[in-house]
């Protein structure tokens, strides 16, 4: 057995194992937002609580990490050297948690999953049908949000996944393709707009989102193309209720093609004919999470559905 005095600097230093993992969680975190601020909001804490943590894995380690600038925080050359192996240390921490949970004899827990669109269009109901066959220990919790919304609440690990249209450049997150969706022009009934006229469809007013949604940035790329401007009549962060707010009469939008073509043999709204914009249907998930069984169970999932 070794002596004491061999022991003691690895169990002072491991003293409190959780502890230690949120220090360098917090440490990597920091690193990458170069900011306690922004640090804190990814984090869902304090500013005072990660300048603790950031102080206690200094004296910890006896090595400065950062330093403050006006630009906020600084990686010194040995918290840079440091921060490699914080990462990879974090991630034998969730290999371990991913192979203990492929252990068990079925997977459990709980997914909170971003809905962007209709349940009947994304196959929720076969989702969660096979899913209840298959992996009976795996429960969804349903969050409906617009496309931006899935995408800003993935990255802060809000979400555990969610369903996106439109391309995705964020290096936190990982994409599995689902389907290529076909978005048309939707117009109120009784209005008098039949054909694809750019010119026309600009003097009619229009319902738009007032956040980040790939469906506003294609028609905004449209009309601009053109040299044409729109008047965006109404703004909404629900792209759920948008194909409500065509069939009130309230403005035109643009609208998965599925969506659209239900309501129109509803009588409720119709199609312009001649104009569609195909954009991608993707799941999204943290890429440090891509081997999460969990994760792993619920993208075969979906993929089988669409295939």
């Amino acid at each position: 057995r070794p002596p004491r005095s061999t022991l003691f600097p690895y169990t002072t230093l491991f003293r409190s194992r959780q502890m230690e993992l949120n220090h360098l969680q917090t440490f990597v975190v920091v690193a990458e937002e170069k900011s306690i601020t922004q640090a804190a909001k990814r984090l869902f804490t304090t500013p005072s609580s990660i300048s603790v943590h950031i102080k206690m894995l200094e004296d910890e380690l006896g090595i400065q990490l950062f330093t403050r600038t006006t630009r906020g925080m600084h990686i010194t050359e040995k918290g840079e050297a440091l921060v490699t192996r914080a990462r990879q240390t974090l991630q034998s921490v969730r290999d371990l948690v991913n192979q203990a949970t492929e252990l068990r004899a079925n997977l459990m827990g709980e997914l909170a999953l971003g809905v962007n669109a209709a349940l009947g269009y994304l196959r929720l109901p076969g989702l969660i049908e096979k899913l209840s066959q298959d992996t009976p220990g795996i429960s969804l919790h349903l969050h409906h949000l617009a496309s931006g919304r899935v995408l800003e609440q993935a990255a802060a690990g809000q979400l555990d996944l969610g369903f996106v249209f439109g391309e995705v450049d964020d290096p936190r997150l990982s994409t599995t393709p689902i389907t290529t969706a076909n978005l048309v022009i939707a117009a109120p009934l009784n209005w008098a707009v039949e054909s694809p006229d750019w010119v026309e469809l600009a003097r009619h007013p229009w319902i738009c989102s007032d956040y980040y949604c790939p469906f506003q940035i294609i028609i905004d790329r449209a009309f601009a193309e053109r040299g044409l401007h729109y008047p965006q009549h109404v703004r909404t962060n629900d792209d759920l209720g948008k194909a409500d707010l065509v069939a009130a009469g309230l403005g035109l939008s643009l609208l998965e093609v599925g969506e659209a073509q239900a309501y129109a043999a509803q009588g409720r709204l119709k199609v312009i004919p001649g104009i569609t914009f195909p954009t991608r249907l993707s799941l999204v998930y943290l890429s440090y999470r891509q081997h999460d069984p969990l994760i792993r169970a619920l993208v075969e999932v979906v993929t089988s559905l669409w295939t």
